[in-house]
This record gives C-alpha cells, sequence and structure tokens, in this order.
C-alpha cells in the first residue's frame, strides 16, 4: 500500500458527506427552494440552434507561456501568441522577457503578459484588414475589472499601464472597425449572476418586511468590501430575516454549482450587464479628480519620474472610458458544464462605459448572433469551440519544447546559464 493512503482513506471517509453535500449544494437548504425559482425567472431552456461553422468569419486567439528560475535567482520566460482564421489566416507573436521579483505569484504577471500579447495580435488582424468575430478563450470582463498596480519587480514595475494602453486602444480600435470581441470560458470561478439572483431575493424580502432598500443596499456593500471582522460585526445587528441571505449573498460559491444544480437541460441565462467592482469604482473616482495622485498611490516608485507621470497620466484617465461589458452563461448540452460569454456593451448598440454601471442588472440585448455562433463552434463535451482549440493546439509551448530548445538556444544566443528541473546544466564561457 503507498505511503499515507490509509489515512488518506481514513481522513476521506469520515469527511464523504460533507463533501457530498458541498459539492451539490447551491445554497443553505432554507434559501435554495428561493433561489431555485428566482434561477428559472432568469434562465431560458431550450437547444441551441443548429449552424453551419462556415456561416461566419471568426478569428480565435489564444496564447501560451514557460518560464524558468535561472540560477542567479532571474525569472526567464517566453510567452506565444496565435490567431488563426476559419479562412486560414495566420498571425504569430513572441514575447521573451527577464526579470527579478520576490513575489510567489510572478506567474500572475506572466499570465497578464500573455493577455497583452494577445491584444497585439488582435490589433494586428484588425489593422491588416479582418472583419468578423474575434473569439478570446477566457474572460473580458476580468481583463477590464481591476486596476493597474505597480508591479514588485526590477523590470516590470510599470507593466499594467502598458497593458491598458494596448486594451484601451484594442477596443477602441475593434469599435471603430465594427469588430466584435467575444469571450468564451469554462472557467467556474465566478459569481456574477448567483450574486445577482442573491441581490433580487434579498431586496423582495426587504420590501416584504418593510425594511429600506436604500439601507440594505449599503449594508450589502458594507459587508461585502468590509473583510470578515467587520463583516461579523455588522451582521450581529441585521434583522433576522435579512441575516441568512446577506451571509449566503457574500458565500464563495461560484455560478457553475448554481447551474449545474438547477439544471441539466441546455440553454442560456439572460444576459446581465455588470458593474465594477468596488474598488476598482473608487479608483475610477480618484482617476476623475486627480489622476497624479491615483498614479502616487498605486506607483510609489515609478511615479517619482516626471516623465513617467506624463505617459501614464493619459493612460488612467482612459481607464473609466473602457466598455461595459454585458456577461451571460449558455449550457449548450446536458451532459456539458456551462460556457460564460463575455461582449462589450457596444456590440449591442449599448452605449455604457463600465465605470457607468451602478449595479449588474438584465439588459434588453439580442444575443441570437451570439448563441448561433457559439452553436456553429461547439464540437461536444471535448471541444467546446472548434476555432479556439485549434488555437490553443498551434500556440502551445510545451514543456519539453522549452527546455530541449528554447533554453539551450537561450544559453547559446545570450552566453548564460539556464536551470531548469530535469534540464541539463550547461555552462558557456
Amino acid at each position: 500500500m503507498p505511503e499515507f493512503l490509509d489515512l488518506y482513506m481514513q481522513d476521506l471517509t469520515a469527511k464523504k458527506m460533507w463533501i457530498n453535500e458541498a459539492y451539490s449544494q447551491p445554497s443553505s437548504p432554507s434559501i435554495a427552494v428561493y433561489l431555485r425559482e428566482c434561477f428559472e425567472n432568469y434562465w431560458r431552456f431550450g437547444e441551441l440552434p443548429k449552424v453551419s461553422s462556415d456561416e461566419f468569419r471568426v478569428l480565435a486567439v489564444d496564447s501560451s507561456s514557460q518560464h524558468a528560475i535561472m540560477p542567479n535567482g532571474g525569472i526567464f520566460y517566453v510567452v506565444r501568441a496565435f490567431a488563426i482564421s476559419n479562412a486560414g489566416v495566420e498571425f504569430r507573436d513572441l514575447y521573451t522577457g527577464f526579470d527579478y521579483s520576490s513575489d510567489e505569484n510572478y506567474g500572475a504577471v506572466i499570465g497578464r503578459i500573455m493577455e497583452w500579447l494577445e491584444h497585439r495580435i488582435i490589433l494586428e488582424a484588425i489593422s491588416m484588414g479582418f472583419k468578423g468575430f474575434v473569439l478570446l478563450d477566457g474572460s473580458i470582463y476580468g481583463r477590464l475589472a481591476h486596476i493597474p498596480l505597480e508591479i514588485n519587480s526590477a523590470y516590470n514595475r510599470y507593466f499594467m499601464l502598458k497593458y491598458f494602453e494596448t486594451l484601451i486602444k484594442l477596443f477602441n480600435t475593434a469599435r471603430e472597425n465594427k469588430v466584435p470581441i467575444i469571450g468564451l470560458s469554462k472557467e467556474s470561478r465566478s459569481s456574477f449572476f448567483r450574486e445577482f439572483l442573491m441581490r433580487n431575493m434579498i431586496f423582495k424580502l426587504a420590501e416584504k418586511y418593510g425594511l429600506d432598500a436604500f439601507e440594505v443596499n449599503m449594508l450589502m456593500n458594507m459587508v461585502s468590501d468590509g473583510g470578515r471582522r467587520r463583516a461579523g460585526a455588522i451582521l450581529d445587528k441585521t434583522p433576522p430575516p435579512i441575516r441568512d441571505y446577506i451571509m449566503e449573498y457574500i458565500s464563495l460559491k461560484p455560478d457553475f454549482l448554481l447551474i449545474m444544480s438547477c439544471t441539466r437541460k441546455p440553454g442560456y441565462g439572460m444576459p446581465l450587464i455588470l458593474n465594477a467592482p468596488s474598488g476598482v469604482k473608487r479608483a475610477f473616482k480618484l482617476i476623475d479628480v486627480d489622476p497624479v495622485k491615483y498614479l502616487q498611490l498605486t506607483h510609489p516608485i515609478s511615479s517619482r519620474d516626471v516623465d513617467f507621470i506624463d505617459w501614464a497620466s493619459h493612460i488612467v484617465k482612459d481607464l473609466p472610458k473602457l466598455p461595459a461589458i454585458v456577461s451571460f452563461y449558455v449550457l449548450p448540452s446536458a451532459q456539458d458544464t456551462p460556457m460564460r460569454v463575455d461582449v462589450p456593451a457596444w456590440v449591442f448598440n449599448i452605449e455604457k462605459n463600465l465605470s457607468e454601471v451602478n449595479f449588474s442588472e438584465v439588459i434588453d440585448a439580442n444575443i441570437n448572433d451570439i448563441l448561433r455562433l457559439i452553436s456553429a463552434g461547439y464540437s461536444g463535451l471535448e471541444n467546446y469551440n472548434v476555432w479556439l482549440t485549434a488555437a490553443h493546439r498551434r500556440v502551445k509551448l510545451g514543456r519539453r519544447t522549452f527546455e530541449r530548445i528554447y533554453l539551450p538556444k537561450f544559453e547559446e544566443i545570450v552566453g548564460r546559464t539556464a536551470t531548469s528541473r530535469g534540464y541539463r546544466r550547461v555552462r558557456f564561457p
């Protein structure tokens, strides 16, 4: 018997009941019935239309990366981006970097560099005349709904400002050229749909008990933003009918759990226009009042340079003008998991910026073309989008390729030792 397997089986057996409950229960039993009713009010059941992939002109974009810790403690990384249209036109880009950082999560920085390279390659495709739908693997909202902060590194401190500079240019260019950008993702951590439903339920309950809606809204915001200690103190003073619902509202349960618990039939959620997180809203307000102060607070080292302030001020002033995002879920098959769809609001002729959305709400948007596009690219459980799968296969940089080809070329060209687990160390003079 493998070492520790006996303890593993013993511990897992003792916990199997509550893990099963947590795995499949979208809310506490007292709230589950009402949550399901609310879910059904905002979910449309039905098969997706049968559509041929030839009906659309599509550009699928993806990226990949690998990195290694060097003998001197530095981080060397390679990022690749690839776009391919269903007409067979291809675009490639590659970026190498070297940095020092004490941040244990530097991989998140490399992830943003991957997205940045994707934005650059889409701009190239549009400049070369591409007209059609652009598909990104991942959430568009997640690329917008955070603020640029100084990175704890030697050479990439203000990279996030470069990131947003390119992102702003991308959305402006796509809008001018009428090129819809669609984000498709199978990530399972989002909770915007569930939070929207819970807010509706809480306001109805407040109305039933004669509570002031404005005060209840303030209470939810305070609990969401105040941290665990402050949230506990606030909830202790909250009327019992509301308390359980607010505790459920601030739980970390994802939309996937809700959808998979409430339906096993194909369908889609009604589109919601999403508000920015509270921290982003506060940043937008400060930028409107004093963009230089914002830069001094978020980039304390870089902002000591006057030239940096001049350059960066023009970028942060445009952050509140980033487009609002419309999001919804699609369940393409009874056997599949949900797919998140993100679309800039201007695609539906909704003239709203992210900074102008006070709270998430259902919007009147014709998503028929998006549903047809999703159906045209859907090819079953293992291939939720044929175009993105093709791009992913072409761009993927495997660890073996990185260690056997890219790192030796690093040593050959740069003349420095590259170290990676399992890689033979060779020292060049």
